[in-house]
Protein backbone atom coordinates (compact mmCIF):
# COMPACT_ATOMS: atom_id res chain seq x y z
CA UNK A 1 0.00 0.00 0.00
CA UNK A 2 1.38 3.45 -0.78
CA UNK A 3 -0.11 7.29 -0.39
CA UNK A 4 -0.38 9.10 -4.39
CA UNK A 5 1.72 11.75 -2.21
CA UNK A 6 4.26 9.06 -1.78
CA UNK A 7 3.83 7.33 -5.27
CA UNK A 8 4.25 10.70 -6.89
CA UNK A 9 7.39 11.34 -5.11
CA UNK A 10 9.25 8.25 -5.76
CA UNK A 11 8.38 8.49 -9.60
CA UNK A 12 8.62 12.01 -9.97
CA UNK A 13 5.35 12.49 -10.88
CA UNK A 14 3.03 15.48 -10.23
CA UNK A 15 -0.65 14.32 -8.32
CA UNK A 16 -3.81 15.95 -9.12
CA UNK A 17 -6.41 15.13 -6.84
CA UNK A 18 -6.25 13.64 -3.06
CA UNK A 19 -2.65 13.26 -2.55
CA UNK A 20 -3.92 11.07 1.08
CA UNK A 21 -5.62 8.45 -1.91
CA UNK A 22 -3.61 5.28 -1.07
CA UNK A 23 -3.29 2.67 -3.79
CA UNK A 24 -2.78 -1.11 -3.06
CA UNK A 25 -2.70 -3.07 -6.37
CA UNK A 26 -2.12 -2.74 -10.65
CA UNK A 27 -4.89 -3.50 -12.33
CA UNK A 28 -5.96 -2.73 -16.32
CA UNK A 29 -8.13 0.62 -16.76
CA UNK A 30 -11.18 -0.97 -18.06
CA UNK A 31 -11.33 -3.45 -14.36
CA UNK A 32 -9.43 -1.19 -11.75
CA UNK A 33 -11.16 -0.66 -8.76
CA UNK A 34 -10.76 2.08 -6.32
CA UNK A 35 -7.85 0.42 -4.21
CA UNK A 36 -5.78 0.17 -8.09
CA UNK A 37 -3.40 1.59 -10.30
CA UNK A 38 -3.65 2.08 -13.79
CA UNK A 39 -2.67 3.98 -17.06
CA UNK A 40 -3.39 4.94 -19.98
CA UNK A 41 -0.88 6.06 -23.11
CA UNK A 42 -3.00 8.29 -25.42
CA UNK A 43 -6.28 9.66 -26.46
CA UNK A 44 -7.95 7.15 -28.05
CA UNK A 45 -8.16 5.69 -24.58
CA UNK A 46 -10.23 8.47 -23.26
CA UNK A 47 -13.81 7.48 -22.76
CA UNK A 48 -12.12 4.32 -21.20
CA UNK A 49 -10.65 6.43 -18.69
CA UNK A 50 -13.87 8.63 -17.77
CA UNK A 51 -16.02 5.45 -17.15
CA UNK A 52 -12.74 4.00 -15.07
CA UNK A 53 -13.33 3.28 -11.52
CA UNK A 54 -9.82 3.31 -10.78
CA UNK A 55 -8.65 4.67 -7.66
CA UNK A 56 -5.83 6.77 -9.47
CA UNK A 57 -4.61 6.44 -12.94
CA UNK A 58 -1.10 7.78 -14.71
CA UNK A 59 -1.78 9.95 -17.45
CA UNK A 60 0.13 12.16 -20.01
CA UNK A 61 -0.24 15.39 -19.48
CA UNK A 62 -2.75 16.31 -23.15
CA UNK A 63 -5.11 14.35 -21.35
CA UNK A 64 -4.93 16.43 -18.08
CA UNK A 65 -7.99 19.31 -18.66
CA UNK A 66 -10.21 16.09 -19.91
CA UNK A 67 -9.78 13.90 -16.74
CA UNK A 68 -10.85 13.90 -13.31
CA UNK A 69 -10.70 11.77 -10.27
CA UNK A 70 -6.76 11.07 -9.08
CA UNK A 71 -4.64 11.00 -11.30
CA UNK A 72 -0.50 11.18 -12.03
CA UNK A 73 0.54 13.24 -14.84
CA UNK A 74 3.77 11.41 -16.80
CA UNK A 75 5.65 11.95 -20.28
CA UNK A 76 5.82 8.46 -20.72
CA UNK A 77 3.05 6.98 -18.69
CA UNK A 78 3.91 2.74 -19.61
CA UNK A 79 7.49 3.83 -18.37
CA UNK A 80 5.97 5.49 -15.16
CA UNK A 81 3.47 2.53 -14.91
CA UNK A 82 6.50 0.07 -14.90
CA UNK A 83 8.63 1.84 -11.98
CA UNK A 84 4.96 1.64 -9.62
CA UNK A 85 5.06 -1.79 -10.50
CA UNK A 86 8.12 -2.54 -8.57
CA UNK A 87 6.96 -0.15 -6.00
CA UNK A 88 3.51 -1.99 -5.18
CA UNK A 89 4.39 -5.15 -5.85
CA UNK A 90 7.86 -5.74 -3.41
CA UNK A 91 9.49 -8.78 -4.18
CA UNK A 92 10.23 -11.64 -2.20
CA UNK A 93 13.84 -11.23 -0.64
CA UNK A 94 15.82 -14.38 -0.58
CA UNK A 95 17.36 -15.49 2.60
CA UNK A 96 21.26 -15.13 2.72
CA UNK A 97 23.40 -18.57 2.51
CA UNK A 98 23.72 -21.69 0.99
CA UNK A 99 20.94 -23.95 1.28
CA UNK A 100 22.48 -27.37 3.03
CA UNK A 101 21.59 -29.74 0.19
CA UNK A 102 23.66 -27.44 -2.43
CA UNK A 103 27.03 -28.74 -3.31
CA UNK A 104 29.15 -25.68 -3.64
CA UNK A 105 32.58 -26.98 -4.97
CA UNK A 106 35.46 -25.91 -2.47
CA UNK A 107 37.31 -23.31 -4.79
CA UNK A 108 34.21 -21.64 -5.42
CA UNK A 109 33.63 -18.23 -3.81
CA UNK A 110 30.25 -16.92 -2.59
CA UNK A 111 29.39 -14.28 -1.10
CA UNK A 112 28.00 -14.08 2.27
CA UNK A 113 24.85 -12.06 0.79
CA UNK A 114 24.41 -14.33 -1.64
CA UNK A 115 21.64 -16.92 -1.72
CA UNK A 116 21.87 -20.42 -2.62
CA UNK A 117 18.81 -22.80 -3.16
CA UNK A 118 18.18 -26.43 -2.70
CA UNK A 119 19.54 -28.73 -4.46
CA UNK A 120 21.88 -26.59 -6.45
CA UNK A 121 25.56 -26.93 -7.61
CA UNK A 122 28.15 -24.62 -7.71
CA UNK A 123 31.38 -25.73 -10.06
CA UNK A 124 34.85 -24.67 -9.31
CA UNK A 125 36.22 -20.91 -9.49
CA UNK A 126 32.93 -20.52 -9.48
CA UNK A 127 31.73 -16.25 -8.22
CA UNK A 128 28.67 -15.59 -6.72
CA UNK A 129 28.64 -12.05 -5.60
CA UNK A 130 26.93 -9.64 -3.18
CA UNK A 131 23.08 -10.30 -3.49
CA UNK A 132 23.12 -12.71 -6.00
CA UNK A 133 19.92 -15.15 -6.15
CA UNK A 134 20.44 -18.79 -7.45
CA UNK A 135 17.43 -20.73 -7.29
CA UNK A 136 16.68 -24.23 -6.74
CA UNK A 137 17.89 -27.27 -8.93
CA UNK A 138 20.10 -24.72 -10.81
CA UNK A 139 23.99 -25.21 -12.00
CA UNK A 140 26.87 -22.98 -12.51
CA UNK A 141 29.45 -24.34 -13.88
CA UNK A 142 33.23 -23.90 -13.36
CA UNK A 143 35.20 -20.27 -13.80
CA UNK A 144 31.71 -18.91 -14.41
CA UNK A 145 30.73 -15.66 -12.24
CA UNK A 146 27.08 -14.28 -12.11
CA UNK A 147 27.59 -10.11 -11.12
CA UNK A 148 25.78 -7.99 -8.34
CA UNK A 149 22.65 -8.74 -7.57
CA UNK A 150 21.83 -11.19 -10.37
CA UNK A 151 18.87 -13.84 -10.08
CA UNK A 152 18.68 -17.58 -11.71
CA UNK A 153 15.16 -18.41 -11.65
CA UNK A 154 14.99 -22.25 -10.43
CA UNK A 155 16.39 -24.81 -13.00
CA UNK A 156 18.84 -22.57 -15.08
CA UNK A 157 21.98 -23.73 -16.69
CA UNK A 158 25.11 -21.90 -16.50
CA UNK A 159 27.69 -24.04 -18.50
CA UNK A 160 32.03 -23.18 -17.52
CA UNK A 161 33.08 -19.39 -18.44
CA UNK A 162 30.43 -17.66 -18.66
CA UNK A 163 30.77 -14.12 -17.27
CA UNK A 164 27.64 -12.21 -16.17
CA UNK A 165 27.26 -8.41 -14.72
CA UNK A 166 25.14 -7.21 -12.44
CA UNK A 167 20.84 -7.30 -12.02
CA UNK A 168 20.80 -9.64 -14.62
CA UNK A 169 17.84 -11.96 -14.09
CA UNK A 170 17.49 -15.58 -15.83
CA UNK A 171 14.36 -17.31 -15.92
CA UNK A 172 13.93 -21.05 -15.83
CA UNK A 173 14.58 -23.09 -18.18
CA UNK A 174 17.54 -21.00 -19.74
CA UNK A 175 20.55 -22.48 -20.98
CA UNK A 176 23.81 -20.14 -20.73
CA UNK A 177 26.97 -21.15 -22.31
CA UNK A 178 26.14 -24.13 -24.17
CA UNK A 179 28.44 -25.75 -26.74
CA UNK A 180 27.80 -24.22 -30.50
CA UNK A 181 26.84 -25.95 -33.11
CA UNK A 182 30.27 -26.29 -35.02
CA UNK A 183 31.07 -29.17 -37.30
CA UNK A 184 33.55 -30.03 -39.87
CA UNK A 185 32.34 -32.58 -42.22
CA UNK A 186 35.51 -35.04 -43.20
CA UNK A 187 35.98 -38.74 -44.21
CA UNK A 188 32.52 -39.17 -44.48
CA UNK A 189 31.43 -38.16 -41.00
CA UNK A 190 31.06 -34.62 -39.05
CA UNK A 191 33.74 -33.62 -36.80
CA UNK A 192 33.17 -31.32 -33.53
CA UNK A 193 34.85 -28.17 -33.71
CA UNK A 194 35.45 -27.68 -29.54
CA UNK A 195 33.70 -24.44 -28.74
CA UNK A 196 35.88 -22.71 -25.88
CA UNK A 197 35.17 -18.93 -26.86
CA UNK A 198 32.72 -18.60 -23.47
CA UNK A 199 29.93 -16.42 -23.14
CA UNK A 200 29.69 -12.39 -21.83
CA UNK A 201 26.70 -11.10 -20.44
CA UNK A 202 26.70 -7.36 -19.39
CA UNK A 203 24.69 -5.84 -16.56
CA UNK A 204 21.16 -5.06 -16.41
CA UNK A 205 20.26 -8.16 -19.40
CA UNK A 206 17.06 -9.96 -18.83
CA UNK A 207 17.02 -13.73 -20.19
CA UNK A 208 13.47 -15.10 -20.39
CA UNK A 209 12.72 -19.16 -19.85
CA UNK A 210 13.67 -21.72 -21.74
CA UNK A 211 16.45 -19.34 -24.02
CA UNK A 212 19.59 -20.80 -24.96
CA UNK A 213 23.17 -18.84 -25.83
CA UNK A 214 25.50 -20.91 -26.92
CA UNK A 215 29.46 -19.77 -26.23
CA UNK A 216 31.54 -18.89 -28.53
CA UNK A 217 33.66 -20.83 -31.22
CA UNK A 218 37.07 -19.12 -29.94
CA UNK A 219 36.11 -15.24 -29.11
CA UNK A 220 33.18 -14.98 -26.39
CA UNK A 221 29.25 -15.08 -27.37
CA UNK A 222 28.47 -11.11 -26.37
CA UNK A 223 25.20 -9.75 -24.91
CA UNK A 224 25.71 -6.62 -24.16
CA UNK A 225 24.11 -4.24 -21.66
CA UNK A 226 20.24 -3.76 -21.18
CA UNK A 227 19.20 -6.31 -23.63
CA UNK A 228 16.01 -8.29 -23.00
CA UNK A 229 15.58 -11.64 -24.53
CA UNK A 230 11.80 -12.92 -24.51
CA UNK A 231 11.20 -17.06 -23.83
CA UNK A 232 12.60 -19.94 -26.20
CA UNK A 233 14.83 -17.84 -28.19
CA UNK A 234 18.11 -19.51 -29.96
CA UNK A 235 21.03 -17.44 -30.11
CA UNK A 236 24.12 -19.05 -32.17
CA UNK A 237 27.72 -19.15 -31.20
CA UNK A 238 29.73 -16.21 -31.30
CA UNK A 239 26.55 -13.68 -32.29
CA UNK A 240 26.71 -10.44 -30.57
CA UNK A 241 23.82 -8.07 -29.60
CA UNK A 242 24.21 -4.70 -28.84
CA UNK A 243 23.12 -2.38 -25.78
CA UNK A 244 19.09 -2.39 -24.94
CA UNK A 245 17.87 -4.64 -27.72
CA UNK A 246 14.45 -6.40 -27.68
CA UNK A 247 14.14 -9.51 -29.27
CA UNK A 248 11.03 -11.22 -28.97
CA UNK A 249 9.73 -15.38 -28.62
CA UNK A 250 11.08 -17.93 -30.77
CA UNK A 251 13.39 -16.16 -32.72
CA UNK A 252 16.41 -17.99 -34.28
CA UNK A 253 20.07 -16.42 -34.58
CA UNK A 254 22.60 -18.25 -36.37
CA UNK A 255 26.43 -18.11 -36.00
CA UNK A 256 28.64 -14.83 -35.87
CA UNK A 257 25.74 -12.70 -36.74
CA UNK A 258 26.20 -8.89 -35.12
CA UNK A 259 22.56 -6.81 -34.29
CA UNK A 260 23.21 -3.63 -33.15
CA UNK A 261 21.83 -1.30 -30.07
CA UNK A 262 18.40 -0.59 -29.56
CA UNK A 263 16.95 -2.44 -32.11
CA UNK A 264 13.79 -4.48 -31.81
CA UNK A 265 13.30 -8.16 -33.43
CA UNK A 266 9.65 -9.25 -33.11
CA UNK A 267 8.87 -13.15 -32.56
CA UNK A 268 9.74 -15.98 -34.90
CA UNK A 269 12.23 -14.08 -36.57
CA UNK A 270 14.81 -16.18 -38.45
CA UNK A 271 18.34 -14.69 -38.72
CA UNK A 272 20.86 -16.25 -40.85
CA UNK A 273 24.73 -16.41 -39.91
CA UNK A 274 27.22 -13.98 -40.45
CA UNK A 275 25.05 -10.96 -41.11
CA UNK A 276 25.46 -7.48 -39.71
CA UNK A 277 22.09 -5.72 -38.56
CA UNK A 278 22.56 -1.67 -37.96
CA UNK A 279 21.22 0.05 -35.05
CA UNK A 280 17.78 1.26 -34.49
CA UNK A 281 16.71 -1.81 -36.64
CA UNK A 282 12.66 -2.88 -36.62
CA UNK A 283 12.18 -6.38 -37.74
CA UNK A 284 8.51 -7.55 -38.10
CA UNK A 285 7.64 -10.51 -36.57
CA UNK A 286 8.02 -13.93 -38.51
CA UNK A 287 10.30 -12.29 -40.98
CA UNK A 288 13.31 -13.80 -42.21
CA UNK A 289 16.37 -12.32 -43.05
CA UNK A 290 19.23 -13.19 -45.62
CA UNK A 291 21.43 -10.21 -45.89
CA UNK A 292 22.64 -7.73 -43.93
CA UNK A 293 20.88 -4.05 -43.17
CA UNK A 294 22.84 -1.13 -42.92
CA UNK A 295 20.89 1.52 -42.26
CA UNK A 296 18.36 2.01 -39.45
CA UNK A 297 14.37 1.62 -40.12
CA UNK A 298 11.23 -0.73 -40.16
CA UNK A 299 11.90 -3.97 -41.89
CA UNK A 300 9.72 -6.85 -42.42
CA UNK A 301 9.20 -9.99 -45.09
CA UNK A 302 6.84 -13.17 -45.67
CA UNK A 303 2.91 -12.77 -46.29
CA UNK A 304 0.72 -11.22 -44.15
CA UNK A 305 -2.50 -13.20 -43.07
CA UNK A 306 -5.23 -13.89 -45.38
CA UNK A 307 -8.63 -16.03 -45.66
CA UNK A 308 -7.01 -19.35 -46.62
CA UNK A 309 -8.98 -18.79 -50.06
CA UNK A 310 -7.03 -15.78 -51.04
CA UNK A 311 -4.00 -17.11 -49.71
CA UNK A 312 -4.27 -19.99 -51.86
CA UNK A 313 -4.86 -17.85 -54.93
CA UNK A 314 -2.28 -15.51 -54.21
CA UNK A 315 0.46 -18.60 -53.65
CA UNK A 316 -0.90 -20.24 -56.98
CA UNK A 317 0.17 -16.86 -58.41
CA UNK A 318 3.59 -16.41 -57.06
CA UNK A 319 4.44 -19.78 -58.47
CA UNK A 320 3.24 -18.21 -62.18
CA UNK A 321 5.98 -14.48 -61.47
CA UNK A 322 8.66 -16.51 -63.64
CA UNK A 323 6.07 -17.30 -66.49
CA UNK A 324 5.53 -13.78 -66.47
CA UNK A 325 8.45 -12.16 -66.33
CA UNK A 326 9.70 -14.39 -69.75
CA UNK A 327 6.55 -13.19 -70.84
CA UNK A 328 6.71 -9.74 -69.81
CA UNK A 329 10.65 -9.28 -71.24
CA UNK A 330 9.77 -11.71 -74.57
CA UNK A 331 6.92 -8.59 -75.09
CA UNK A 332 9.94 -5.86 -74.39
CA UNK A 333 12.23 -7.09 -76.97
CA UNK A 334 9.28 -7.84 -79.84
CA UNK A 335 8.06 -3.95 -78.92
CA UNK A 336 12.17 -2.78 -79.07
CA UNK A 337 12.01 -4.97 -82.53
CA UNK A 338 9.33 -3.38 -83.84
CA UNK A 339 10.64 0.42 -83.04
CA UNK A 340 13.89 -0.24 -85.04
CA UNK A 341 12.20 -1.56 -87.29
CA UNK A 342 9.51 1.66 -87.60
CA UNK A 343 12.64 4.26 -87.35
CA UNK A 344 14.17 2.05 -90.29
CA UNK A 345 11.49 2.69 -92.68
CA UNK A 346 11.12 6.40 -91.76
CA UNK A 347 14.78 6.88 -92.39
CA UNK A 348 14.53 5.05 -95.99
CA UNK A 349 11.29 7.76 -96.43
CA UNK A 350 13.18 10.79 -95.56
CA UNK A 351 15.95 9.55 -97.69
CA UNK A 352 13.74 8.98 -101.12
Amino acid sequence: MISLNELGRKLGLTVHGNPDHVVSNLAPIESAGASDLAFVVGRKYLSTLKNSKAGAVIVPEDMLDEASGNLLVSANPYASYAKASWLLQLPRVAPAGIHSTALVHPEAKVAKTASVGPFCVIGPGAILEDSVVVGSHCTVGAFSSIGEGSQLFPGVRVYHNVKMGRQCRVQSGAVLGSEGFGYAWADDSWNQIQQTGGLLISDAVHVGANTTIDCGAIEPTVIEEGVILDNQIQIAHNVHIGRNTAIAGCVGIAGSTRIGSHCQIGGACNIVGHLVICDQVIINAASLVTRSINERGRYGSGMPLQKEKSWRRSYVNLGKLEKLFKRVRQLERQDSADDRNTDQSTNKTSAS
